[in-house]
């Protein structure tokens, strides 16, 4: 029977890579990241909906890929054009992931046989940041930000430590 909590693995790692790489742009120039994240993200979004656009257009998909594609193109150009409409979002979407990532760590503590206690202290400490963050959205744009840099950073320690600890109890890839 397979276990239904995993311990942690090498993909952590690189989940732990993004998170800290995330955390220390967000810690030197929050306004200026988060700004840049939401027209990359609109950027993705305007590309996705060319291909739907182009999808649709060559191979007669159905009407909703083209109905996607519109909203894909609006939600793009509002991200592009007027990114500072969606940063005021940003702290709660970031707050939520942060909660996330650490009730998932919460979880793979509680498989590792020793290192359990620090890994669960350490993910409660994730989460409490977490809800922190989600129940401060409104308040200054660049504390908040510095403060999910340092969260992200605190994750990708978080995680690094559940691998190592993983490892250490004879759970690999």
């Amino acid at each position: 029977m397979k276990r239904l909590i995993q311990a942690p693995t090498g993909s952590k790692l690189l989940v732990s890579a993004v998170l800290f790489s995330l955390g220390l742009l967000l810690l030197i120039a929050p306004m200026e990241t988060l700004i840049t994240y939401v027209r990359v993200i609109g950027g993705i979004f305007l590309a996705a909906a060319a291909v739907g656009i182009v999808l649709y257009v060559l191979k007669k998909t159905q009407t909703l890929t083209l109905v996607g594609a519109i909203i894909g193109a609006v939600v793009g150009l509002v991200f592009v054009a007027s990114p500072g409409v969606v940063t005021g979002a940003l702290p709660f979407v970031f707050g939520a992931l942060l909660l996330i990532a650490s009730v998932s760590d919460l979880f793979s503590a509680l498989a590792l046989p020793f290192g359990k206690l620090i890994s669960i202290i350490l993910s409660l400490v994730g989460i409490i940041l977490g809800l922190v963050v989600l129940m401060n959205p409104n308040a200054i744009a660049a504390f908040v930000t510095r403060l999910i840099g340092l969260s992200f950073i605190y994750e990708a320690i978080v995680g690094v430590v559940g691998v190592v600890f993983a490892r250490r109890a004879g759970y690999h890839n």
